[in-house]
This record gives structure tokens, sequence and C-alpha cells, in this order.
């Protein structure tokens, strides 16, 4: 997009092997150039910095890897493999120090990744093809997308996949650990509560125990009091004969109803 702002990411000189068009590409030579990583293009220049000589937008990169030394009897060698006219290609290139390396090659996956992690390859090929053949595998097919190794891409999904797999392991573990817990604690209550119940049965059985042998006595009490009062009503009832004439004597009615004035 016009207009877009470029920010840059990294700077500095690395050594390059020229990209040849002959099919014998053993003898390409290598080359210094000034490389300028932004996170929309990875340039590279004369040393003195004034004259562009290629360009590869990060869109286009599809991984960043080491090289085997042996490939091209150089060190601290990586590639950058990239799709141009749909077609894979690999730019080697070689850092001045074991650092600078490791620093570009992080750089590079960073902005790469970023702006497009669904095209980043999961394979590539440590060595070159060189004599129509993969110096690392000595495979004949020139795909750099079925290489013999894994890109950091696949190695890490791989990764995160194992911790996703142990997560899940972990996390039904603490599940299941968590319902065990759970069905020990609802056995815990329910082996108090019915200690408990158990335990009211047993006070109440003792407590209406005395309360009934207090209201079998008080029954017992009652009937006797009742027993009582109707034998002292009896017997005053029972009159004497000498009471019995002066009571009816007392308590006689003359004709009139009146009672008899003594």
């Amino acid at each position: 997009m016009a207009g877009t702002v470029e920010r840059p990411v990294r700077h500095g000189m690395l050594t390059k092997r020229s990209i040849s068009k002959s099919k014998t590409t053993f003898n390409a030579k290598f080359q210094d150039r000034w490389f300028v990583l932004t996170d929309k293009t990875l340039t590279y220049h004369t040393p003195n910095g004034h004259t562009e000589k290629g360009r590869i937008s990060v869109d286009c990169i599809r991984c960043c890897e080491l090289v085997e030394e042996k490939t091209f009897n150089r060190p601290r060698l990586f590639q950058v493999v990239y799709s141009d006219k749909e077609k894979l290609r690999a730019l080697y290139l070689q850092g001045e120090t074991k650092q600078a390396q490791d620093e570009w090659i992080q750089c590079i996956r960073l902005v790469s990744e970023k702006s497009c992690p669904e095209r980043m390859l999961r394979h590539f090929h440590s060595g070159a093809y060189i004599k129509k053949k993969w110096s690392c595998c000595h495979k004949t097919e020139k795909h750099y997308d079925s290489g013999c190794e894994n890109t950091y891409v696949c190695d890490r999904i791989a990764d995160y996949a194992m911790d996703a797999r142990r997560a899940s392991i972990e996390q039904e573990s603490r599940r299941a650990s968590n319902a065990e817990q759970q069905r020990n604690t609802i056995k815990r209550k329910l082996s108090l509560q019915n200690m408990m119940n158990t335990l009211k049965l047993d006070r109440s059985d003792k407590a209406d125990s005395p309360a009934q042998a207090k209201s079998n006595g008080s029954d017992v009490n009652t009937l006797s009091e009742t027993r009582e009062e109707s034998e002292e009503v009896f017997s005053e009832g029972e009159l004497s004969d000498d009471e019995g004439g002066s009571f009816k004597t007392k308590h006689s009615l003359d004709s009139s109803g009146n009672s008899p004035r003594y």
C-alpha cells in the first residue's frame, strides 16, 4: 500500500551466495552485501549501501534455517527460502559472527511469521541442490518444501501439540482428583449426618424414658387420688342411723314446704 511506513528491524553486512542461473551452481561466488530488514522487505545493497541489488518481500519468505557447514565449506551459514513467481528459491547467507547469524535468523523469522504464518514451510533441506541432487539427503527432486528436516515452525507446532496434550492430561487428572475429593467430602458429610442422626435418636430415647416414667407415675398418682376422693365422698355420704334420723328431722319439710322452726 502506498504511503505505508516501513519500520526498520535490522541492518548489517552479510556474505551472500550469488544466485546463478546455470545448471552447475556449486561454483557460485559469495559476495559481501549490505542487508536491510524491515517489517515489509529484506533488501541487499552494495557494500557502501548506495545501490540496491535485490529485494524480497517479507510476505514471500517461507522459512529461515541453518545450513550445514560442509555444503559450501563455510561456517555460520543460514538460508532464506522465499517464493519468486510461484517458485521457491533459497538465498544462502553467512554471518560475520555466530551472534550475528543467530540474531539475523531470529529477526527474519519474527517478521516473516508475523506477516504470513499460514504459509511458512514445515520442512526444509539443510544442504543445497548441487549437481541435480541435494547435498544433505541426496534426493533428486528439487522441492524445497519436501525437505529432509523439520523447520522451527514444525518443531514448535509439535511442541505446542505435546504441551497441549500434556496440559489436557494434567487437566483431566486434576478434574478426576477434584471429583474424587468431592465424592469423599460427600461421603464424610453423609457419615457425619448419619452419626448426628443416631446421636439425636439416642438422646431422644433417653429423654423420653424418664418423661414416660414420670407420666406413668403421675397417672398412677392421679388414679390413686381419684380413688381416695371417691372413697372420701362415699364415706361422707354414708351416715349413721342417728345422724340419718337427725338429718332427716332437721331437713324434713312441713306440709307447706317450709322448714320447721325449732
